[in-house]
């Protein structure tokens, strides 16, 4: 009988070895051959098992048998993302109630939920200030949440915000989108407002149901202004950090360059626009000037493919992190200079 077991036990190890393995590598390029890529697939997470951390033949085997006790340690419903310098990469997950902090350089994973009695619901946005502080955005509690690095709530601010979700820090500043404002207001750091621009409308400087931004602050030779998701304008607008208005781009259509359902936005150490769309799967990216360059993407399950795409986040290596939402994963990407 020792004996059998000693061989069960070898097999369930073989199994889960080969299962939690990290995806990485797969060659996947975009646009195809003759053109020169652009794009290309690196990995593709979707939890701590991902980080490839060592655990000990005994607990692998009971939770094989008993199932796995960490189930809170993978992404149900990932809908926000950022990434810092020290290699942390941010995800909002409103189906779990929590952040999720992921570092595969150093191999740690924590997740963050609020402690109790200040539990957070539906956390959309996140960003990380230059003291490591978190800024988290939670759609149904209608405020801004502030943690340290190890998931201790200092403090949070409203400031009669109605469904606070996109968020960004440029410099000394926090600047958020209110959904149900159809506004961008922006903090300092302490959680003072400082100002507000928008209302709903159509026309410039207007919104209508605006839920990410993003930066060119760390763009080289480039103007310091926003760029703002206005989604059911289906368009991109720009605006300076005062507010005022500068240009737009992107109407409601079905062919290249459209809008359907646009979610995330971000941009890369050249400038270049990258919007993700959930209703087409894809992500887009565009000059600055919103000329469509390329997309990349598609409906499925497969690495390289999506379904109902949301947070989209740049590092400084110019890795494209896609929060795959609907196939519970982000997948991270690189772009070629």
């Amino acid at each position: 009988m020792t004996r059998v077991w000693y061989t069960i036990i070898i097999l369930i190890l073989i199994v889960l070895q080969c299962s939690s393995q990290q995806v990485a590598n797969k060659d996947l390029y975009w646009p195809q051959p003759p053109e020169r890529p652009r794009i290309r697939f690196l990995y593709a997470f979707s939890g701590k098992s991902d980080l490839n951390i060592k655990k000990s033949w005994w607990r692998k085997a009971i939770e094989f048998v008993f199932g796995s006790v960490e189930n809170n340690e993978l992404m149900v419903r990932p809908q926000g993302i950022t990434v810092d310098n020290n290699n942390n990469i941010y995800i909002t997950d409103p189906g779990l109630g929590g952040v999720h902090i992921f570092n595969f350089v150093n191999k740690n994973y924590k997740i963050i939920n609020g402690i109790k009695g200040n539990r957070l619901i539906s956390p959309i946005g996140v960003a990380v200030s230059s003291e490591n502080k978190i800024f988290i955005t939670d759609s149904e509690l209608k405020g801004v949440f502030v943690f340290d690095i190890d998931g201790k709530l200092e403090y949070s601010f409203s400031n009669g915000m109605i469904r606070p979700t996109g968020i960004s820090i440029i410099g000394d500043e926090v600047f958020i989108i209110d959904t149900g404002a159809n506004q961008l207001i922006i903090f300092d750091l302490l959680g003072n407002e400082k100002a507000r621009y928008g209302k709903r409308g159509t026309g410039d400087n207007e919104f209508n149901y605006p839920v990410s931004l993003c930066s060119n602050l760390n763009v080289k030779n480039f103007s310091d202004t926003i760029f703002i998701v206005d989604a059911m304008n289906f368009r991109v607008q720009e605006l300076k950090r005062n507010g005022s208005f500068v240009y737009k781009f992107g109407k409601l259509g079905d062919g290249v360059g459209d809008f359907a359902t646009p979610k995330g936005i971000a941009i890369d150490s050249e400038g270049h626009i990258f919007v993700v769309d959930a209703l087409f799967d894809i992500v887009q990216i565009f000059d600055k000037r919103g000329q469509i360059l390329m997309a990349f993407g598609g409906s499925g399950n497969g690495f390289g493919n999506f379904s109902l795409p949301t947070g989209l986040a740049i590092d400084s290596q110019d890795r494209i992190y896609v929060v795959d939402s609907g196939n519970k994963r982000v997948q991270v990407f690189q772009y070629i200079k």
